[in-house]
């Protein structure tokens, strides 16, 4: 399959077969994002729940964020955001064990009747030069250094299918991302960029933290200022078919706050 994937991407004549080169999914990390909807009035009992239960949590799974939505989608959605450094194996090994605690298993049982229905899909993370170009931490981040609670910004791209349509676009995002992150609010980071791997394919998503939302308005004017970033765009827009951002709150016991 990586055979085929540079034949394709040499062909098209794109530089971003370095992206194809530098993925090696036996190896690198992954994020896996789990989105439980919730019966509306169930929303206080399953949190209540997931909080008791989040020492446990934490020590069985690699959670990032977990969060709660603000605006810009479906309400009432817990997003539960893990990162597994050694990628499908290390998800499987971890999974494996939590689902022999007794504990865990009896929290989860209890928590499912407030539970509409549930989803999960699985990322790969940007290559490195991508989130360099970002000055982004990565899903390697556990949220050290930050002394007050932020929000946080998932901004989902939407790609046609092909085999360079997402190395393509990457080349591209981190060509304008480095001048972008030079006209933010003093308070706005990049987290981290993931493209799919199982679930939807050829979504890209960006995750950025802001102080407030006051902030992530204020950067994005900001961004509007930075040439090769608007160029970026231009581009970026031309490939992909769909964008969506939404505002999300991380819960207390997230380690992204």
């Amino acid at each position: 399959m990586l055979r085929i994937v540079k034949a394709a991407a040499k062909a098209k004549g794109f530089k971003s077969l370095s992206v194809v080169q530098k993925r090696n999914s036996s190896t690198s990390g992954i994020f896996e994002l789990r989105q439980y909807h919730l019966k509306p009035e169930c929303v206080g009992s399953y949190m209540a729940e997931a909080t008791a239960s989040s020492d446990l949590r934490k020590s069985l799974v690699p959670l990032r964020l977990f969060s709660l939505p603000e605006v810009g989608g479906e309400l009432n959605v817990a997003s539960h955001l893990y990162y597994y450094e050694g990628g499908m194996k290390d998800r499987a090994a971890k999974r494996k064990i939590s689902g022999a605690n007794e504990e865990w298993v009896s929290f989860v049982n209890s928590s499912r009747s407030g539970v509409r229905w549930q989803e999960s899909r699985i990322y790969a993370e940007a290559p490195q030069f991508v989130l360099d170009a970002g000055g982004a931490k990565g899903g390697k981040w556990e949220g050290e250094g930050v002394s007050e609670p932020g929000v946080y910004e998932y901004r989902k791209y939407q790609l046609p299918l092909g085999y360079v349509t997402v190395p393509n676009f990457l080349e591209i995002y981190a060509e304008g991302v480095q001048e972008k992150v030079q006209h933010q609010d003093p308070a706005t980071s990049l987290c981290t960029v993931m493209y799919t791997e199982v679930g939807k394919l050829n979504e890209v998503i960006e995750i950025w933290r802001h102080s407030c939302v006051g902030g992530m308005e204020s950067s994005r004017f900001m961004a509007r200022e930075a040439p090769k970033w608007r160029e970026a765009i231009g581009k970026m827009a031309e490939i992909a078919i769909k964008f969506e951002n939404e505002i999300v709150n991380p819960v207390s016991f997230s380690n992204w706050k």
